[in-house]
């Protein structure tokens, strides 16, 4: 009929391999960044802000590490395991739902991101356009539940699940490069729509060499005991606040 036409829509798998090549896999990242938290009375940067170095050895290995003589904390993924140790002791094996910020930046093979976004409750059979702000979008999965990507530039630009009863949405923006990999210098968490944390990335560059012991979860229960739940202690740092203020933040929106 004249005038009548559709755009196409990549399927999943397609669309997720144009935007591993946008945004490439180089052998490793190392970025620092500040992550703004807020307080349980709904007001930004009552405590400090959280400082930390975020290391990638693709095509898997993740490694996120406070920067603070006061605090002691960190995070690794490694083959779709995460594990997770604050004040020498692990505390959890299990992602809480805002450690899963970093799935679009990790996985950067079309596969392994497929996996992991399955692995998250999206429906990756589901392709369709949507609009965000001024941008047309291709979006995997739902609305609701799912990744947006940039129809022109192809950069993920929101990422939104349903975890533990909440609806978590990540914003990613400003991607800059060095040499051809893409990375976005800010991002923000919102949580039941509503702002819980914001990104602002110093600065990252590619590395290549990296300890495997960083990323041994073998030897990381080894050297640092626990019963793989939340620390009780009046000592809880920062990551402790942000994990136990999930709740409080909730409450104050109820």
């Amino acid at each position: 009929m004249p005038g009548a036409g559709e755009s196409f829509v990549p399927q999943a798998p397609h669309l997720l391999h144009l935007v591993i090549e946008k945004i490439k896999q180089p052998v490793g990242i190392e970025a620092y960044q500040t992550k703004t938290v807020l307080n349980h009375s709904g007001v930004l940067r009552e405590f400090d802000d959280i400082e930390e170095k975020l290391i990638y050895v693709f095509p898997n290995q993740f490694r996120a590490q406070i920067i603070s003589e006061t605090q002691s904390g960190f995070t690794v993924e490694s083959d779709f395991q995460f594990i997770k140790v604050m004040n020498g002791q692990v505390v959890s094996v299990e992602k809480s739902p805002i450690d899963l910020y970093t799935d679009i930046l990790l996985y950067r093979d079309h596969e392994s991101l497929l996996k992991q976004l399955v692995l998250a409750g999206i429906d990756t059979q589901t392709v369709t356009f949507q609009r965000y702000n001024d941008l047309i979008c291709y979006v995997i999965g739902r609305p609701t539940a799912g990744l947006w990507i940039d129809k022109e530039t192809l950069f993920p630009i929101k990422y939104v699940i349903e975890k533990k009863g909440w609806a978590v949405e990540f914003i990613y923006g400003n991607w800059q490069r060095i040499s051809k990999t893409w990375y976005p210098m800010t991002g923000s968490v919102l949580l039941d729509n509503q702002l819980f944390a914001t990104i602002n990335v110093k600065n990252f560059e590619l590395k290549s060499q990296k300890s495997s012991s960083l990323f041994n979860f073998d030897q990381i229960k080894l050297m640092y005991p626990g019963n793989e739940v939340e620390s009780s202690s009046d000592k809880a740092s920062q990551v402790d606040e942000l994990d136990k203020g999930i709740e409080n933040f909730k409450n104050l929106y109820e």
